[in-house]
């Protein structure tokens, strides 16, 4: 038997548990992947869809740059690859194409179908029928891809690796082993690659298991009224708040380091908001970038709707309702809608400013329900090379990737001072420090609070950090770099100023690209230090009892 309606506590039952599978899904992914990018900083997620490819629940640790993107892709591969009647039970289809995935080659999506064994209604011995009723699909940020190595110095989009198209990497169950050959032989640090995969097929059977019991359970032929329910409670939620924001049309413009040198780049948002709907558009912005910035279509509307849903919903979980209401657009070509051949693999750093320029323009409508601009798109260091490991017979050469990532002060809020070093809006984790220094041949020489670098207002910015590490290996290896703010400024809000901006060196002294590859040579040390966040509020308005605590502090008044 199947409900066509569910009472409002059953509904919130069931929602909640479709919530636990996908964060069971995504336990499983993380503690069975060999990578620390996802293993250690979470960079990864776990939707389930219905059979339309509509999302109905996200998995709680998730980025969100990966909000709404498999939903995305899954009706993609529905409509252009692969029509609903030709999925089989035991499928499952890959790709990293970054139009139709996360943006970029590293970041690879599997997506599996999910079927739902009932009996024949055409009498005895006709056997069981085995109807789609939706599928499961996980993201994550592979080690590697080929290529250059990953961030902003590829050339183009051929110098950044394989590209895979949707393409089936088990069939009814059967292994696609070439698939599997064709990636080991070309990319760095296969094993970390590869059992990061496996780690997401793992996800993708755990969600599968766990759905079935809860539709056993509850006596489910499938998921079609429970889905419409949640997809239309969210979606009422969104926009009756954003119905209660005044209409307009608001514009904020932001000016961003582009290469960190001398080539900025512009973004000019425009925000309409018309009832219970919103649009954000970037006509106006900066063209294509030279340095893999660049960011494709579905990666922009995921870094554009999370600070809207942000300041309108942030209580509702993530499902394909809650983003109904959102409109994004900017120009075909732009760099923030990349086109081919343009590079893309340090897209993060231009997604992770987009809500600088949105809560800009929204303060000008909810000024008390947005913040200020947060210190750091985060910064990225990957370091390759090889290292010796143990083995039965002595020891060996192998390769390796580590990613980590750094974040600078939190942005003050129309309440409260911003946190000291808190990501957003990302929120990757750090990496352990000691297990960075296992496992790349590197020794962490300063972690630190930047004082006075938070923007002052009615509420402080939150500090930026210095981060320093030394290499101690004997032969040198790559390092990529991601910075931001560099020559830009975290902007403040509403009269709040702004926080200070970061800078990065390299002892003995050298040139290091802010965005770009270089190598470290054994002996050098390089220091980082990250922006604070912006203020909010004019500071004159401070209240007196948090500008003693600020003396107390040693914060400059």
């Amino acid at each position: 038997m199947n409900q066509t309606k569910y009472d409002p506590i059953s509904l919130s039952i069931l929602w909640s548990r479709l919530l636990a599978i996908v964060d069971e899904a995504g336990t499983t992914l993380q503690r069975t992947s060999f990578s620390t990018v996802t293993r250690e900083s979470n960079d990864f997620a776990v939707v389930l869809m219905d059979e339309q490819g509509r999302s109905i629940a996200q998995s709680s640790t998730s980025v969100p740059s990966f909000l709404g993107v498999l939903p995305m892709l899954t009706k993609a591969l529905l409509k252009d690859y692969f029509p609903i009647e030709t999925w089989q039970e035991g499928d499952c289809v890959m790709t990293n194409d970054p139009w139709l995935c996360a943006g970029h080659k590293p970041d690879i999506g599997l997506v599996s179908p999910i079927f739902r064994t009932s009996p024949s209604n055409e009498g005895e011995g006709r056997g069981d029928v085995k109807t789609l009723i939706g599928f499961i699909g996980t993201i994550a940020h592979s080690p590697d891809m080929g290529g250059s190595l990953w961030g902003a110095g590829a050339r183009d989009l051929y110098e950044e690796g394989l590209m895979i198209p949707p393409t089936k990497l088990y069939d009814a169950g059967k292994v696609n082993q070439m698939l599997f050959n064709i990636i080991e032989a070309n990319v760095r640090a296969s094993r970390q690659t590869l059992g990061d995969i496996r780690a997401q097929l793992a996800a993708n059977e755990q969600g599968i298991r766990s759905l079935k019991r809860l539709m056993d359970e509850n006596d489910m032929a499938d998921l079609k009224a429970l889905s419409e329910q949640i997809i239309e409670a969210s979606e009422k939620a969104m926009r009756e708040a954003i119905s209660k924001a005044p209409d307009g049309v608001y514009n904020y413009k932001y000016d961003a380091d582009g290469d960190g040198l001398d080539m900025l780049v512009h973004i000019n948002c425009t925000v309409t908001i018309a009832g219970d709907e919103i649009s954000v558009d970037y006509a106006g912005s900066s063209g294509p970038h030279y340095l893999a910035i660049n960011a494709v279509m579905n990666y922009v509307y995921a870094y554009t709707a999370y600070p809207i849903k942000c300041t309108f919903s942030p209580d509702v979980p993530n499902n394909e309702g809650a983003f109904r209401p959102i409109k994004v657009t900017a120009p075909k070509g732009s760099l923030l809608n990349a086109q081919k051949p343009v590079p893309l693999g340090g897209r993060n750093i231009t997604g992770n400013i987009l809500h600088a320029p949105v809560f800009g323009a929204l303060a000008q409508a909810v000024p008390l329900q947005v913040q200020a601009d947060c210190g750091s798109a985060c910064w990225c260091i990957v370091l390759n090379g090889q290292k010796d490991i143990a083995t039965k017979t002595g020891t060996e050469k192998t390769d390796f990737v580590e990613y980590f990532f750094l974040n600078g002060g939190y942005a003050a809020r129309p309440n409260q001072d911003g946190v000291n070093v808190l990501s957003f809006p990302t929120n990757v984790a750090n990496v352990p420090i000691e297990v960075l220094e296992r496992d790349a041949p590197i020794m962490v020489t300063e972690k630190s609070l930047r004082p006075n670098t938070g923007g002052k207002g009615k509420y402080r910015g939150g500090l930026g950090q210095t981060f320093a590490f030394k290499m101690v290996g004997k032969e040198p290896i790559n390092l990529s770099i991601l910075t931001e703010k560099t020559k830009t400024f975290p902007h403040g809000i509403l009269g709040g100023e702004n926080g200070s901006g970061g800078s990065m060196e390299i002892r003995p002294h050298r040139f290091v690209p802010p965005k770009g590859l270089t190598k470290f040579y054994p002996g050098e040390e390089l220091i980082l230090n990250l922006p604070g966040g912006g203020g909010y509020g004019l500071k004159e308005e401070r209240d007196s009892k948090l500008v003693e605590r600020d003396l107390e502090l040693g914060y400059n008044s």
